[in-house]
């Protein structure tokens, strides 16, 4: 019995370290990233040539679309991961739905590699409504924030942000109706930063980071960015 389990670890230590575990996407063994194996990342989908403020792609070489060209949005720039489809929405749905938190981690290291400077001071996850955290256990922002921190000096700062108030969910919401769902939705302390990025699942139109970038720059923060893995791309913009 001893012997053949240390023939399996010595096999395993042969193909690459334990702690790499299984791929979440197609549970074999992972190479040299942990959470998910070199073909899984290799085939991931991305962005192409997204536009900078509102991360919608581009048919040309230009750094802005047309209508952020016309309305620029009220943070500095956006950086985004992919499209709110498979497998990336498969991560998000268990991570929010299923309690899978490692999904949150893989999500948080991916978008990390993404990422190009300059850094904020800090990033801030969207805070959910107390009520909210408890039934569901955490704030899925606030898990792919670890992700992050596993591959960016960057301080995560989860106490400046706090949603004041229980709002409906804004999934099957209008672009009007987020707003007026939002308003008056969060408060912020007093900030020591000049430049923060705000970090959600997903983006879809803009209202919830919106919302709180005009209310980090009634604090006196300078430069907001919004982080997010993925943007819905069917849904009217920001």
């Amino acid at each position: 019995m001893i012997r053949r389990l240390l023939t399996h670890l010595q096999t395993h230590v042969q193909a690459g370290p334990l702690w790499w575990g299984q791929c979440l996407l197609c549970r074999h063994d992972c190479q040299q990233q942990p959470l998910i194996c070199n073909q899984c990342r290799d085939e991931l989908p991305k962005l192409i040539q997204p536009c900078t403020y509102c991360a919608f792609p581009l048919a040309t070489d230009d750094a802005h679309c047309g209508r952020c060209q016309r309305e620029r949005p009220v943070w500095a720039r956006m950086q985004v991961l992919a499209d709110f489809a498979p497998p990336f929405s498969g991560l998000i749905h268990g991570l929010k739905y299923h309690h899978q938190r490692l999904n949150g981690r893989l999500l948080g290291q991916l978008l990390a590699q993404s990422i190009s400077p300059p850094y904020p001071e800090a990033v801030l996850p969207v805070p959910l409504h107390w009520w909210r955290q408890m039934r569901r256990g955490y704030n899925q922002a606030e898990e792919i924030a670890l992700g992050l921190r596993d591959m960016l000096p960057i301080t995560i700062d989860t106490r400046s942000l706090k949603r004041q108030r229980h709002t409906a969910t804004q999934t099957q919401l209008t672009r009007r109706q987020r707003q007026q769902n939002l308003h008056q939705a969060f408060t912020a302390k007093t900030l020591p930063y000049r430049h923060v990025a705000l970090l959600d699942d997903v983006i879809t139109t803009g209202s919830t980071m919106k919302e709180l970038t005009n209310l980090l720059h009634a604090q006196g923060v300078e430069v907001v960015e919004v982080w997010a893995p993925c943007r819905t791309l069917d849904r009217e913009r920001p």
